[in-house]
């Protein structure tokens, strides 16, 4: 789904209402693995896009790839490639004049779009005449510079340092970040009435007691760190986190 939301959007400058509704369909085939289910997301669409090492997965904007594919025909037109749509439109609407000065309104819809792109580069504070004028255009690279900055997360080598299966890595991403669809977050959404851990049945089940407080998940960790040569007990949530953390860097 998302190889072909890039695809598109690569060939073709497509409306925001387009763009839109075709990232609905990705949020839901995410969380439901359909394309027309309903499930409350455990992380926002925004964050998932964020680079790994960021905190998110680094699923590509398909609104910002396709300003940046977008910016490379704007390129094509500076750099008079060789393509017949090109030589149209510097023979009949650029013709010696600069490609900024053309009027949008004069040509179709798909055009004004290219003819328009320059502003995505002014948002986002890139040199305009650095890239129109560069000698390569890297739709990636410009689709980086267009996503701005990110701060690194501390706990990104827990994830990226792991040899575990993609399913593994996908629920200690979520748990990571306490988004885990445990019975004191269903609670509060409505889903149940009753946040009591079936496994201890003494106190309410949030991420940190699920882990490692109760005494049956307890039991479990320590005999595992036990087989795997560690040797300490089980700890708080925060704790293990940041020993995780110090282990993978």
């Amino acid at each position: 789904m998302i190889a072909i939301q890039s695809f598109l959007s690569q060939i073709f400058p497509l409306p925001k209402k387009i763009l839109i509704k075709i990232e609905s369909i990705c949020k839901r085939f995410m969380w439901t693995g359909e394309t027309d289910g309903s499930k409350k997301a455990l992380v926002a669409w925004k964050q998932l896009c964020w680079p790994k090492t960021a905190g998110g997965l680094n699923i590509t904007d398909i609104i910002i790839w396709n300003k940046a594919t977008i910016l490379k025909h704007l390129w094509n037109l500076c750099k008079k490639k060789d393509r017949l749509w090109i030589q149209w439109m510097h023979t009949y609407y650029i013709k010696q004049d600069i490609v900024w000065n053309v009027k949008a309104k004069q040509v179709a819809w798909l055009t004004q779009k290219i003819l328009g792109a320059r502003k995505y580069l002014t948002e986002a504070n890139i040199n305009v005449a650095e890239v129109m004028n560069g000698n390569n255009y890297s739709i990636r690279d410009v689709y980086n510079k267009l996503r701005g900055e990110f701060t690194k997360v501390p706990w990104r080598r827990v994830l990226r340092n792991n040899d575990s299966c993609p399913k593994w890595l996908f629920i200690v991403y979520i748990a990571i970040q306490s988004r885990l669809y445990t019975k004191d977050r269903l609670m509060k959404w409505g889903s149940i009435t009753s946040a009591e851990c079936v496994l201890c049945e003494e106190n309410d089940e949030d991420h940190e007691h699920l882990f490692f407080k109760c005494k049956f998940s307890a039991t479990i960790w320590e005999r595992l760190l036990k087989w795997a040569g560690v040797g300490q007990a089980a700890r708080k949530w925060n704790e293990e986190i940041s020993w995780a953390i110090k282990f993978a860097t």
